[in-house]
């Protein structure tokens, strides 16, 4: 991963150079004509479901515009991570599953029983299942990130806070704007918008996003086949993937806008057609009741000709996964309605229809697909008759030796997934000098039919995952349903004026949740692992009040200061083992906003107290997925942004983000039977402490005939991070078992807007992971081994791009 290539040398110097020179430095891209200007320019968000200034808004929101988003290569959810405060966002694995967590919330799950509590939304219209939250950005204006619970006007699921996507409108007249990308690992990204001229009152657009990676680590298993028939007929036989982290991704989206005056009307159309392969998987040590025997296995591999994963000091240049390629389609319709009725009162109805399917695929979540064991070996050493002698023997008899596609998971994962989702809300708007209100009802619907085989200690016999004695002891782990969830709310959120200065907000949302579970097939539980419920149709109903009250008083234009007491909820549903309740959280908010010095410096503060009860923590025995509400917990943090432009052309950038989580309640099973608190033990996961980003863009003086210069860095750290609730067994793995304090370095340095025959062309070098960290970025579960992923290594490249 290390590499000491001479274009990487250059480009690193050069982008370090050219911002260093002018100071470290950072800019929305919102900023950029601001600072050529002499001042920050104003930016308008929907925070409170419309449109409003941010420094208005007693929310904790950062706001990116498109240009910060193409600066910064930001291509979809997941590239958002550290971009703003206390927002951490990583993939389980699998690219197309994120796992975000902000101020302390983490949110993210596979299941199609669990909700999200983190909401994403894309042009108001609301993305009801993690799977279907990772789509390219192929025309993104703008992105959100609201910070704390949003329970009243964006509603449920939503405690963490909300990250809001919009996308660009049309704009009316014939343009084109193309860009082209080359880098390291065959990267290749091809981006192209058209507009359309207007066609009387329509205009229309529409734009075409590809793009592909190499992936960054060789697959020992790659071609090599896994029939999963015999778990799951429909499965039939995966192909595990050549190369580890690679995807190709084709997006399309049209948009089109409709001005009858009063009336105007809002189409939007996003597809997305994805094949990814999951990260790298690395083994890290032995864990748990079966350590020992694992530990056996794994010795006995050069023997058996097999692999182990297991890591070193340092990441593995080559691994056996068997991982497939994960094919995911999505597609999405939104219409919005808009009718000013007066200059006071706007109504609208935003309406959604999205899909997405997620064909039968494989994830080494182990990280054990190159282990070789025979259920005959297994066997043997799992009996309680035979000596260790007589064990040895049988084992390490030649007749008795693993073929070459004889394997044993320790953790056997495939999982195929669908959903359809429509959402209808219907909103008013009032405005007036004395009382401002947002109202309005909400109603959702969605059916997600998932298919998964998750098997503990699995053996497989010639490249077919075989039902075995021992599903009666580990458990099959096949789980076969359809998840139909629907959710009505009505909401409304006034703000009474009380003086120039001074305004009072109240707001409140009633939530009705309605759960049903199908569930078709499920596999044998194992033994001690409490039972799991049996094939039927289980229902659950939840209803939840949740509320807004802010305080907001401005002593000038360019100082909001707010007091804010706000709730939020996260349904309760059914998983395999039993239904379980919604979880809560109430949060208490202090925040700051200010502008200073002839708008010269922007500065917004908030600290944070959240009461978090009834926790939903998830579980894995004996190839079982569980949620269970077993926690409390008390978060508080704080939050601070920076905006500068000490002179023309130069913007500074700095956020800082500090979250300090402590478990209060954590009921788990106990060794001898019952339950017992171990809070004192359980830590936050995917939450650092600490967390900060510097960045900087510089706009050189405009050359004679046109276009100019730019340079760009931004360096983001994040303390160290616990990746599991608890630590593994043994000091030594235990000490191991986090990802570090770093820093990652991306950087800019290019052309903009030179005029070449009558258009606009740019073109740039890009860096990103400039100084090639390797840090761990993730961890499996704890199913018997340990296993980590490592996060990619150095990127560069460049781009061209032109307009006209």
């Amino acid at each position: 991963m290390k590499k000491n290539n001479l274009l990487v040398q250059s480009a690193a110097v050069a982008i370090v150079a050219c911002v260093a020179m002018p100071g470290l430095a950072a800019a929305q891209a919102t900023e950029e004509q601001g600072a050529r200007s002499g001042g920050l320019g104003e930016i308008v968000v929907t925070a409170q479901r419309r449109a409003e200034n941010i420094q208005d808004v007693p929310v904790a929101v950062t706001a990116l515009d498109s240009n910060t988003l193409d600066n910064m290569r930001v291509k979809d959810v997941q590239n958002l991570s550290g971009l703003a405060p206390n927002l951490q966002i990583s993939s389980q694995g699998i690219q197309s599953i994120p796992t975000i967590s902000m101020r302390g919330i983490n949110s993210g799950t596979s299941d199609n029983a669990v909700d999200p509590k983190i909401g994403v939304y894309l042009d108001g219209v609301y993305i009801g299942r993690s799977v279907g939250a990772i789509f390219d950005l192929a025309d993104i204006q703008q992105v959100e990130v609201l910070r704390g619970p949003q329970g009243t006007l964006f509603g449920r699921n939503a405690t963490g806070g909300a990250i809001s996507l919009v996308t660009a409108k049309p704009t009316g007249e014939f343009g084109v704007k193309a860009m082209a990308s080359y880098g390291n690992q065959d990267s290749l990204r091809l981006r192209t918008t058209v507009n359309l001229p207007a066609m009387g009152p329509l205009s229309m657009k529409f734009s075409y996003l590809h793009d592909e990676s190499h992936g960054w680590m060789k697959n020992i298993l790659g071609g090599q086949k896994m029939n999963y028939s015999l778990r799951i007929p429909s499965f039939g036989t995966l192909t595990y993937a050549d190369r580890l982290g690679a995807r190709n991704v084709d997006a399309f989206q049209l948009a089109a806008h409709l001005d009858l005056g009063s009336v105007t009307a809002d189409y939007r159309f996003d597809y997305t057609d994805s094949k990814t392969v999951g990260a790298p998987v690395q083994v890290l040590g032995h864990t748990g009741a079966l350590a020992g025997m694992t530990a056996g296995i794994f010795a006995l591999q050069p023997y058996f000709g097999g692999t182990t994963n297991l890591v070193g000091s340092h990441p593995l240049k080559t691994v056996a996964n068997s991982t497939s390629v994960q094919p995911l389609t999505v597609q999405g319709h939104n219409l919005t309605l808009a009718w000013e009725a007066s200059d006071n009162l706007t109504f609208k109805s935003i309406s959604g229809y999205r899909k997405f399917k997620q064909k039968p695929n494989a994830f080494d979540l182990a990280g054990t697909g190159g282990l070789r064991f025979t259920p005959l070996q297994l066997g043997t050493l799992l009996s309680q008759t035979l000596t260790t002698p007589e064990k040895m023997a049988i084992i390490l008899n030649p007749a008795n030796a693993p073929g070459p596609n004889d394997r044993l998971y320790t953790l056997l994962t495939a999982r195929s997934t669908s959903q359809k989702q429509f959402t209808q809300e219907l909103q008013g708007i009032y405005t007036s000098s004395v009382f401002d209100m947002t109202f309005g009802a909400f109603y959702f619907r969605e059916r997600s039919p998932a298919m998964n085989v998750l098997g503990v200690m699995q053996p497989t016999v010639n490249g077919m995952v075989v039902p075995t004695p021992f599903d009666s002891v580990f458990g099959s782990g096949i789980n076969v349903n359809i998840a139909t969830n629907k959710s009505y709310a009505a909401y409304a959120q006034g703000t009474f004026h009380v003086t120039d200065k001074f305004d009072i907000a109240l707001g409140g949302r009633f939530t009705k949740d309605k759960r049903k579970m199908e569930l078709i097939a499920t596999g044998a539980p194992g033994l001690g692992s409490g039972g799991i419920l049996p094939p039927g149709t289980y229902r659950k109903t939840f209803n939840e009040f949740t509320y807004t009250a802010i305080a907001t008083y401005r002593p000038t234009s360019d100082i909001t200061g707010y007091a804010k007491i706000s709730t939020g909820y996260v349904a309760g549903g059914i998983l395999s083992a039993i239904p379980y309740d919604p979880e809560k959280l109430t949060s208490y908010e202090l925040g700051l906003k200010t502008e200073l010095f002839d708008r010269r410096l922007r500065a917004n503060l908030s600290a944070y107290l959240m009461d978090y009860k009834d926790m939903q923590i998830q579980t894995f025995q004996d190839g079982v997925q569980r949620f269970e509400n077993a926690g409390k917990a008390r978060i508080w943090g704080w939050e601070a942004e920076f905006t500068a432009v000490p002179t023309d052309g130069l913007t500074l950038e700095a956020n800082f983000g500090y979250t300090n989580f402590k478990y209060k309640e954590y009921f788990s099973a106990a060794a001898g039977g019952g339950v017992e608190n171990v809070a004192d033990l359980a830590q936050p996961t995917y939450s650092p402490k600490w967390n900060m980003r510097l960045s900087g863009q510089y706009n050189f003086p405009e050359f004679s005939s046109g276009g100019h210069a730019m340079a760009r860095l931004d360096a983001r750290y994040r303390s160290t991070v616990a990746l599991g609730t608890f630590p593994p067994d043994g000091a030594d793995l235990a000490a191991r078992a986090v990802s570090k304090a770093h820093w990652i370095v991306d950087g800019r340095i290019g052309l903009v807007d030179m005029p070449v025959f009558g258009s606009k062309v740019g073109v740039s070098l890009w860096g990103q992971n400039l100084f090639d960290k390797d840090d761990v970025g993730l961890f499996g579960p704890t199913a018997i081994v340990q296993t980590i992923q490592y996060i990619n290594g150095r990127t560069y490249g460049l781009e061209v791009n032109f307009a006209f």
